[in-house]
């Protein structure tokens, strides 16, 4: 079995499918995807980054905190079909108590570096709701940089959400490794 990226990472297994029920299901991280998920899709898309782990050995990981307890994900996927821009997403989501404890800028550096290495993409993009500050701080913190150019309306939003307008940092070869603390 391949090992993981990062020590704090691991593989999901179907033990883990009630710590990425309670992730998705805490109001103040479900505020940012737009409302609770209802457990079939909880359960599909768990499905498909468990899948996608063992398919490629890479993807979307388990975040384990110090006690060795599953409080996130993260990790690196394709970006979804119907969405504006192309290529390979970050992405991460913490329980609201795991937050400000540094655990996506401790991960995703090693992730980021063997996606480079091992897939060679030209970047590697990020997008979050613009008013997702903390979000945006994290990308910045990553070495993203915001390209106001390819920023986009979520095509799952109603054109009222709150959330509908999605900006976009990209992580450019060049400047992998360059995280700013």
């Amino acid at each position: 079995m391949p090992t993981t990226p990062h020590p704090q990472l691991k593989r999901w297994t179907e033990a883990d499918l009630p710590a990425w029920i309670a992730i998705h299901q805490d109001d103040k991280v479900a505020q940012w995807l737009g409302g609770l998920i209802s457990a079939e899709l909880l359960r599909a898309a768990f499905d498909r980054a468990s899948d996608h782990l063992v398919q490629h050995d890479w993807g979307v990981w388990a975040v384990l905190d110090g006690r060795g307890d599953v409080v996130g994900a993260a990790g690196l996927q394709p970006i979804r079909e119907g969405f504006p821009v192309r290529g390979v997403e970050a992405t991460w989501r913490l329980r609201s108590d795991a937050w400000g404890q540094g655990l996506v800028t401790a991960v995703m550096p090693d992730l980021l570096a063997d996606a480079f290495s091992r897939f060679s993409p030209e970047e590697i993009i990020a997008f979050t709701p613009r008013r997702n500050l903390k979000s945006q701080s994290v990308m910045q913190r990553l070495g993203f940089q915001r390209d106001e150019s390819r920023d986009f309306d979520h095509p799952a939003l109603a054109n009222d959400h709150p959330l509908l307008r999605h900006v976009v940092y990209c992580l450019k070869r060049s400047q992998e490794g360059q995280t700013h603390d």
